[in-house]
C-alpha cells in the first residue's frame, strides 16, 4: 500500500528532474550553435595556438582577462573596441575569459603590439616575458626566462592576435 503512494512521488520527481537538466544542460548545447564569428575574426594560426597553450600552461589566465565587460570599470576598455560578444571566442575552446585582474585586460593586445609595427612590437613582449620587472619596476608578474626562444615567439604570436581583428567603435559624440 505505501508503496502505491510513494510512486507517483517518485515518478513526479524524476520528471522534475529531467525537465530541470534539460533546461540546463541539453538546451545551452542547441543554442550555443548560433553563435558566428564576429566580424574579420580569424582562426588562430599554428604558432598561435602553441601560443594559446603555453599561456594556459602557465597561468596566465589566472592573472589576466580576455573580456571587456559591460561595468564601470571596463568603461575605458569598451570606449576603442567595444564590449566583448560571444562571437569574439569563436575559435576559442575552452574559454580563456578569466575572472580576475591582477594584470591588464589581454583582450585588445593584439590592437596595441600590432604585428605590422614588427620587431620593436616582438622584442618588446619577448623582453617583457623574459622579465617584467625591466620594463615596470612594480610589476607583480612572474618572470619567464625559462621559456625557449621558440615559446617565447609562440606566446607573442598569440598575444599578438588578441583583437588583432577588430575595428574601432564610431564614437557617440
Amino acid at each position: 500500500m505505501r508503496y502505491i503512494r510513494v510512486f507517483p512521488i517518485i515518478i513526479g520527481l524524476s520528471i522534475l528532474f529531467g525537465l530541470a537538466f534539460s533546461g540546463l544542460a541539453v538546451a545551452p548545447a542547441f543554442t550555443s550553435s548560433i553563435t558566428v564569428p564576429s566580424v574579420g575574426l580569424v582562426a588562430y594560426t599554428p604558432s598561435e595556438l602553441k601560443g594559446r597553450h603555453i599561456y594556459t600552461r602557465e597561468g596566465c589566465v589566472y592573472c589576466h582577462s580576455q573580456q571587456v565587460r559591460s561595468v564601470k570599470a571596463d568603461e575605458n576598455l569598451a570606449s576603442t573596441f567595444g564590449i566583448s560578444k560571444s562571437g569574439d571566442y569563436y575559435y576559442d575552446r575552452p574559454h580563456l575569459l578569466g575572472t580576475a585582474r591582477q594584470g591588464p585586460d589581454l583582450s585588445n593586445e593584439g590592437q596595441i603590439w600590432r604585428r605590422d609595427i614588427g620587431d620593436p612590437a616582438r622584442d618588446y613582449l619577448i623582453g617583457h616575458f623574459k622579465n617584467p620587472r625591466d620594463y615596470n619596476p612594480m610589476s607583480i608578474m612572474p618572470a619567464y626566462n625559462y621559456l625557449s626562444e621558440q615559446e617565447l615567439s609562440d606566446l607573442t604570436d598569440y598575444i599578438q592576435s588578441l583583437g588583432a581583428w577588430k575595428s574601432p567603435v564610431e564614437s557617440s559624440s
